[in-house]
C-alpha cells in the first residue's frame, strides 16, 4: 500500500507541475511577442538614424544657405531704406 500511495502522490505532483509549466509557457510566449515588437521598433529606429545621418548634413547646409539669404535680403533692404531717407533729406 505504501508504494501505491507514493505513486498516487507523485502523480498529483506531476499534474501540478504540468499546470505550472503551462503557465510558464504562456508567460514565455507573451514575452516572446513583446520582444518581437521591441525588435521591430529597434530596426525601424536604426533605419531612421541611418537616414538622418545621410540627410542631416544636407539639411544643415540648406538651412545655412537660407539663413544667409534672409540676412542678405534684410541688409539690402535696410541699406536701400537708408539711402531713400538720405535722398529725401
Amino acid at each position: 500500500m505504501a508504494l501505491l500511495e507514493a505513486v498516487e502522490s507523485g502523480h498529483a505532483h506531476v499534474v501540478d507541475l504540468r499546470g505550472e509549466l503551462g503557465r510558464v509557457r504562456e508567460a514565455l510566449d507573451r514575452t516572446d511577442a513583446v520582444l518581437g515588437v521591441a525588435d521591430d521598433a529597434f530596426v525601424r529606429a536604426e533605419s531612421g538614424i541611418v537616414a538622418t545621418r545621410r540627410i542631416a548634413p544636407i539639411a544643415a547646409v540648406a538651412l545655412g544657405v537660407a539663413a544667409l539669404a534672409v540676412i542678405g535680403v534684410s541688409v539690402w533692404a535696410m541699406r536701400r531704406r537708408a539711402h531713400r531717407q538720405e535722398a529725401s533729406l
